[in-house]
């Protein structure tokens, strides 16, 4: 008997415990204000993605490693690229926006890198959205949707690619890849950098469990030269809940020779991947991140300011790239999104102890432009290297 109760005690313990929600792995936003709104930023050191206070909707997207002369000053900037994950909702014929729901709230989850909102359409829906910079495919987001009827309801999600108004000769493509094993609708769109230096590209496509069969109904719509859309109308029956994905990718001529081709061969590549192995990967790779973290107990205020700290390092640069950052990283055209001194003597440091591949991409950036450090250093009657104050893709002066 006393084997049995302690048994007991054990489980009901460990029930306990993993029942208790771990507050230090989220920061949670219940009372959004949007005169009073400051985005917080979904990224996989290439693409940064950051929140708006609106439902569903997308505030920017940037693109690392691409720059540009435009915005501010007479400098090159991170470029602001397609916003091809901004989503709206129609229920029974109504536009969803934040006038008409309840319970509206917004959260991110550190551990996953995943960005989460909630809310409820009074009487009819119950809805949650969650965006991933796909950390394992460093040019590719995911975004996962479910709606739960509570009542009878016809229900309309959209999704539309936008082009900032920076971006010139913008071209909107549709097509749908169908062959007897899959289905692939393809939205895409192409444009010219502000000074044409460089080609953006963006592309999405729909993930359906097979069940739905849905893929087949979606509609494409031109919207305006700088927008267009794909949407499809579900009929839900009372405590039915549709899921489905929408998984997309921008890259730029900065990256590959043709970011038109490439944009569509990575989304298509992650369509075939399918939800499921999409997430797992993701999780994975975050999982081997997190094995380099910062414990404190008996603090959990301190240790999710910690956390946080470390989800925007890691967020923000990745191994393989040979890319710097800025102090705003990639939440935004914050700083135009140069490298200063900051990064060694702030952003190096931690990284070089917790991540030293990933720091090691911020020292081969500074390796790169060591010739133009070079010239700077002659220019300026000196011997050496002369790294300069701000510095973006060329290493110049910024």
């Amino acid at each position: 008997m006393k084997k049995i109760s302690l048994l007991a005690l054990a489980l009901a313990i460990t029930i306990q415990l993993f029942s208790q929600k771990d507050i230090t792995w989220t920061i949670e936003a219940s009372d959004i204000d949007p005169n009073n709104y400051f985005g917080i930023t979904t990224a996989n050191g290439m693409i940064g993605i950051v929140s708006a206070p609106e439902p569903l909707s997308i505030q920017d997207i940037v693109l690392n490693g691409a720059f540009d002369l435009y915005g501010r000053g007479r400098v090159s900037n991170i470029l602001k690229g397609f916003n091809f994950l901004d989503m709206s909702l129609n229920v029974d014929g109504v536009n969803i926006q934040a006038s008409n729901i309840e319970n509206f709230k917004q959260s991110l989850n550190m551990k996953e890198a995943a960005f989460e909102t909630t809310f409820e359409v009074p009487g009819k829906a119950s809805v949650t959205q969650r965006v991933m910079a796909l950390r394992h495919l460093p040019y590719s987001a995911l975004i996962e949707f479910e709606i739960t009827a509570k009542k009878n309801i016809s229900v309309t999600p959209t999704n539309q690619i936008i082009a900032p108004d920076h971006l010139n000769d913008v071209r909107n493509y549709y097509s749908v890849i169908d062959r007897p094993h899959v289905q692939i609708p393809l939205m895409t769109s192409v444009a010219k950098s502000p000074t044409g230096k460089l080609d953006l590209a963006a592309s999405i496509s729909y993930l359906f469990p097979d069940e739905h069969h849905i893929a087949s109904r979606i509609v494409h719509e031109d919207y305006d030269y700088n927008r267009h859309l794909t949407k499809f109308t579900k009929e839900l029956k009372a405590g039915e809940t549709l899921k489905f994905a929408v998984v997309g990718t921008m890259i730029s001529t900065a990256h590959t020779p043709d970011a038109f081709n490439e944009a569509e061969r990575l989304t298509i590549y992650a369509a075939l991947e399918g939800k499921e192995r999409l997430l797992k990967r993701h999780r994975m790779a975050w999982d081997e991140l997190w094995q380099s973290d910062i414990i404190i107990e008996g603090d959990d205020e301190v240790q999710k300011d910690v956390r946080s700290m470390l989800y925007h390092l890691y967020s923000f640069a990745r191994k393989g790239t040979a890319y710097s950052m800025s102090p705003m990283g990639l939440s935004g055209l914050g700083y135009n999104g140069h490298a200063f001194w900051d990064t060694e003597i702030w952003m190096y440091p931690p990284l070089l102890m917790m991540q030293p591949e990933i720091a090691k991409s911020l020292l081969e950036y500074r390796w790169e432009m060591l010739n133009e450090a070079k010239r700077n250093a002659f220019s300026h009657g000196y011997e050496g290297a002369m790294f300069p104050w701000e510095s973006a893709d060329t290493g110049q002066e910024a």
